[in-house]
C-alpha cells in the first residue's frame, strides 16, 4: 500500500527555514504556518530537494510578507474583551460595553437578554456605535470571545446566502454547500471534489465587499484548482478589483 503522505521535515534554503511534507499530489503548494512562523511546502513524492528550494526562492517575497504580517500581529496587544475596547463589525468600529448585572441588562437589553444571562449564556446586540455583550461576571476573556463569535457567526451566516447567489451567477458555478469557521491563516477554502466551501468567520469584522471577494475567489476554484494564469484571468473577469482587495484585506486584518 502506497503512503499518502510523509512525515513533516525541517529544511533550510539559504536564510529561509521551512517545513516540507511529501504527498501523493502532482504539483507543489506553499502556505505559511503561523504557529511555527515558517513556510510549509507540500511536494509530490520524488520531487528533488533542489526543485523545492527553487520553489522557495521564487516565492521569497511572499514569504517575507507573511513574516512581516506575523510580526505585526505579535505586537498587537491581546484582547481582553473589556468595556471600552474597539470591535469591528462589517468594517464599522463599535465600542464594546460589557454588562454583567441582570437588572442593568434587563433595563438596556430587555427580558430575553436577562433570561440568557440567568441561564449562564451570553447575549450580544448593537446599539448605535456600541456593541453590548451581556454575560455572567464569571466569564473570562475566552468565554466572552466565544459569545461574540457566536453572535458574529449568525450575522455572517444570515448574509452569505445572498452573497453566494450573487457571486455564483457571475462565476457560473455553485457551491454544493458552505459553512463558517474561524481560521487563522486562510480567508476561505474550497474542496474542489465536493464543491464544499468554508468561509472564515473573521470576515464578519471587515467591510462586506471582502466577503464577496473571498466567495468569488473560492467559487472560481471550481473552475481552476490553483492560482495560475487561468485562475487570474477568470478573477479579472469575475471580480476586476480583486488585486486591490487582496492588498487591502491584509492591511485591514491587523484591526480585528
Amino acid at each position: 500500500m502506497r503512503r499518502r503522505q510523509s512525515e513533516v521535515e525541517a529544511h533550510r534554503a539559504g536564510e529561509i527555514e521551512y517545513l516540507l511534507q511529501y504527498k501523493r499530489i502532482r504539483r507543489m503548494y506553499l502556505r505559511f504556518k503561523m504557529a511555527e512562523a515558517k513556510p510549509f511546502v507540500t511536494a509530490p513524492f520524488g520531487m528533488p530537494l533542489s526543485d523545492v528550494e527553487q520553489f522557495i526562492f521564487r516565492n521569497l517575497e511572499w514569504i517575507k510578507k507573511q513574516r512581516r504580517r506575523q510580526e505585526r500581529l505579535a505586537l498587537r496587544p491581546a484582547r481582553q474583551y473589556l468595556s471600552g475596547e474597539t470591535v469591528y463589525v462589517w468594517g464599522a468600529a463599535y465600542e464594546l460595553l460589557v454588562l454583567t448585572d441582570t437588572e442593568m441588562v434587563r433595563h438596556l437589553c430587555g427580558l430575553q437578554a436577562a433570561a440568557q444571562l440567568q441561564r449562564g449564556r451570553a447575549f450580544v446586540r448593537t446599539d448605535h456605535l456600541k456593541l453590548i455583550l451581556a454575560c455572567p461576571a464569571s466569564f473570562d476573556a475566552a468565554q466572552r470571545e466565544q459569545g461574540l463569535d457566536q453572535w458574529l457567526r449568525q450575522q455572517v451566516e444570515a448574509f452569505l446566502p445572498v452573497i453566494f447567489q450573487g457571486c455564483g451567477s457571475i462565476v457560473g458555478k455553485r457551491e454544493s454547500s458552505w459553512y463558517v469557521r474561524k481560521m487563522k491563516t486562510r480567508w476561505g477554502t474550497c474542496n474542489i471534489k465536493t464543491g464544499r466551501i468554508c468561509i472564515n468567520l473573521t470576515l464578519g469584522h471587515l467591510p462586506p465587499e471582502f466577503l464577496s471577494y473571498i466567495v468569488t475567489h473560492e467559487l472560481t476554484h471550481l473552475w481552476e484548482k490553483g492560482h495560475g494564469e487561468k485562475f487570474k484571468a477568470r478573477m479579472n473577469l469575475y471580480y476586476p478589483q480583486w488585486k486591490e482587495r487582496r492588498k487591502e484585506i491584509m492591511k485591514l486584518s491587523y484591526m480585528i
